[in-house]
């Protein structure tokens, strides 16, 4: 049975104030509380070596929709300026302010997934934990990203699909500013702009403006599409 996994680092976690370290942690440690109380499907999360997330979805089909809900979560965070910082922790700061995190998706047969035991093993952890792995080596902290958003399955043909569309909307994320990924994370919670405006306390037309300058249509058309897929599918 194909299950996803989600494995992430955060980008330039190395430049934050302890105080924004501290937030960012309690922010994912609700988005983790939250994703484990749904009662539809069995996923759970937990943060690992301080600025890592690996995550566990027994259906796939949830997997691109809470990566970007974690992705837009962490873009969220407001950045105080930092007086004392040097050019390197500033350029840092700024490379944060534009990805947040880098992620992968991996999907396949999952041996273990023990949230009692905090133990993952399988395909899909492996895949997704491999290609963090290769980020790491070869692009982590560098001035230039050109990626931060990837995907792995035993079908390559799926595979080669989604890195295609995954590029997209990295550059359509990476432009998003933090009250244009606080709408983004609400709308891909399912809320309604009216509640949005509610929840943010600002006009249903500036959740509108927000959502249609980070290109909200294209990105749920894409997460639709991707929740439509047979992920079962062999070569």
């Amino acid at each position: 049975m194909v299950q996803a996994a989600i494995s992430a680092d955060i980008v330039s976690s190395s430049s934050l104030s302890m105080e924004e370290k501290s937030a960012l942690n309690q922010s994912i440690r609700r988005f983790l509380s939250e994703l484990e109380h749904d009662d539809t499907t069995t996923q759970w999360g937990r943060i690992v070596k301080g600025d890592a997330v690996e995550i566990f979805l027994s259906d796939p089909h949830k997997a691109l929709r809470t990566a970007l809900k974690l992705k837009t979560l962490v873009k969220q965070m407001p950045l105080k300026d930092l007086e004392d910082a040097t050019p390197e922790r500033k350029n840092k700061r700024i490379l944060f302010k534009k990805y947040g995190i880098r992620m992968a998706i991996g999907l396949g047969e999952m041996r273990v997934a023990d949230k009692e035991r905090d133990t993952l093993d399988g395909e899909a952890i492996y895949y997704a934990g491999r290609l963090m792995e290769y980020q790491g080596t070869s692009q982590k902290e560098r001035a230039v990203i050109k990626n931060t958003l990837f995907f792995k399955a035993d079908n390559d043909s799926l595979t080669q699909q989604m890195n295609v569309l995954l590029g997209l909307i990295d550059v359509l994320l990476r432009k998003a500013n933090a009250r244009q990924c606080e709408v983004l994370y609400q709308k891909l919670s399912g809320k309604t702009e009216m509640e949005i405006a509610e929840i943010l306390n600002i006009k249903q037309s500036a959740v509108n403006q927000h959502s249609t300058a980070v290109g909200w249509n294209a990105l749920e058309q894409a997460v639709l599409y991707y929740e439509t897929l047979n992920l079962d599918n062999d070569d």
